[in-house]
């Protein structure tokens, strides 16, 4: 995959610019024109950042090239960022909960 092409393809149907997209995700406009320029890739951690801050899509959305992107909704985005500072038993009490909600109905 072109990251760099996606980039661009995800910008376009956000339709937002490369100066919003620095903007956004806090990283330098002149170190995204650079990538492009020098046609460098960035790192996992910085292509984390532009998605979540800059796209506002998660890195399997970035990856899911053949799937429509789902709207990251405010109350999603809080869920996801409790989620992620949870230890492995605490995600599996709160996945039995869900089950048993979701079994209920």
């Amino acid at each position: 995959m072109d990251i760099l092409k996606r980039i661009t393809q995800l910008r376009e149907i956000k339709g937002i610019s490369i100066y919003e997209l620095a903007n956004k995700s806090g990283i330098a406009k002149n170190t995204i024109y650079r990538w492009y320029s020098k046609n460098y890739t960035p790192t996992l951690d910085t292509l984390q950042v532009i998605c979540e801050k800059g796209l506002e899509i998660s890195l399997v959305e970035f990856f899911a090239v053949d799937t429509e992107l789902l709207p990251v909704t405010p109350e999603f985005k809080e869920l996801y960022d409790l989620w992620i500072n949870l230890n492995d038993t605490q995600k599996q009490a709160i996945k039995q909960i869900i089950i048993s909600y979701s079994a209920k109905n």
